[in-house]
């Protein structure tokens, strides 16, 4: 009969893909990268040190792979972290340059209207898109047509006009995003962070399987896959992105 000791290392032996595997994962929203901080901006060099960390210390997950674990119902691996950035700036060119030195995944939420548009000069244009189609760790994803403050709850007079709002701007998106990747989108953040049961019903009936909010808390079981908070990676350092990656 084998030892206490014994039976106790074979439990523990049995255990360990288990153990190793965690319930919550880490997405994180950035918008802008002009050299100075703000609540929507980060210097490129703290935009690194961000990277740098998560590149030795975490497991970065493209948007689908991402995705595939929700829908397979499976455990994240330890420290799973989802690197999103938001609205198109032309900035995000230079945050490329550095995701490709890391060799890291990310996804870009697009607001349509202003992508390759020569109205928008300060927006990604066609031939950045050229540049960033080439490199396949890049998801491209959805992020409105206008970003109008109209897409919120009650900046109508009625619930059919909101409802006719919504789905004429969805459709306009839609529409734009294909035109550019020739492909429509699944995955959607919501303007200005806020999303609701009617507008997440819509999405869902055109295809999108996840959602986006803002205001952090991480990503497991209990999260409606519909509205999927994202820390603000502009608004904390990198010691303070390791003490969140690391306590999940």
């Amino acid at each position: 009969m084998p030892s206490l000791a014994r039976m106790l290392l074979l439990c523990l032996l049995v255990s360990l893909p288990d153990m190793a595997l965690a319930a919550s994962a880490t997405v994180i929203g950035y918008h802008r990268f002009d050299g100075r901080r703000s609540s929507m901006s980060m210097p490129l060099s703290e935009f690194e040190a961000q990277l740098k960390y998560l590149k030795e210390n975490a497991h970065v997950v493209s948007m689908d792979e991402f995705a595939g674990y929700i829908k397979r119902g499976e455990r994240f691996p330890p420290r799973t972290v989802v690197i999103t950035i938001d609205d198109g700036w032309s900035s995000v060119m230079e945050a490329f340059e550095l995701l490709k030195k890391y060799d890291l995944p990310f996804t870009l939420f697009l607001p349509m209207a202003y992508m390759a548009n020569p109205g928008s000069p300060k927006n990604l244009n066609l031939q950045d898109f050229e540049r960033l189609k080439s490199w396949p760790k890049v998801t491209f994803a959805d992020h409105s047509f206008s970003h109008s403050q109209r897409l919120q709850v009650g900046r109508h007079h009625s619930r059919d006009a909101y409802l006719a709002f919504l789905r004429s701007d969805l459709s306009a998106s839609r529409a734009r995003f294909h035109d550019i990747f020739g492909y429509y989108p699944k995955y959607y953040a919501y303007p200005y962070g806020h999303g609701n049961d009617v507008f997440g019903e819509i999405l869902a009936q055109n295809g999108y399987e996840l959602m986006f909010i803002t205001g952090y808390r991480p990503f497991d079981g209990d999260v409606n896959p519909r509205a999927i908070p994202r820390l603000g990676g502009h608004a904390i350092s990198a010691k303070k992105l390791k003490e969140i990656v690391e306590r999940y």
